[in-house]
């Protein structure tokens, strides 16, 4: 699985959960969250990465009201969480996504959404604007290379807010 190295690293340690599921939207995090599945949790922080898959379908401020009301969420079931929302890259640089993964990413960061919003494409882009492969295997799904990325930048966040 991309990503236990990272996990065991950075997050392990922590007592971290990973509430997160393939092909979700933000729809199905707000219904979880809804119903349950913060209930009895007493984080102190919830790292939030979500969006992606609602670019095929919905307009970016659609996806940052989705999110914003994940947040409102976790703030009523969760109070004083820490929210960490990041933003990704994806796709080729022909890839439409791709454009409309930057735009959301702007409008997490621009937005102000959680208590930090972290565009972490920089860290995934080289210069002419490509992803690598060995970062992104398949143009979207981190590899373990790039969730090591993901997870020192969590990491760094996380120690910021003494957590």
């Amino acid at each position: 699985v991309s990503g236990a190295r990272s996990w065991a690293r950075y997050l392990e340690p922590r007592g971290a959960a990973n509430l997160g599921f393939g092909w979700d939207m933000t729809e199905n995090v707000l219904w979880r969250l809804q119903h349950g599945e913060l209930d009895g949790l007493k984080p102190k922080a919830v790292v939030l990465l979500i969006g992606t898959n609602n670019l095929m379908a919905d307009p970016v401020p659609e996806i940052v009201d989705g999110i914003e009301a994940i947040i409102g969420e976790i703030r009523r079931r969760c109070p004083g969480a820490k929210v960490l929302v990041l933003a990704l890259p994806r796709g080729n640089r022909e890839d439409p996504l791709r454009a409309k993964a930057a735009e959301l990413a702007r409008a997490l960061v621009s937005h102000k959404l959680g208590d930090k919003a972290l565009d972490l494409s920089g860290l995934f882009l080289m210069p002419d604007g490509s992803i690598p492969r060995d970062l992104m295997g398949d143009l979207l799904h981190p590899t373990e290379k790039g969730y090591e990325i993901l997870g020192a930048a969590v990491d760094k966040q996380l120690a910021d807010w003494g957590i």
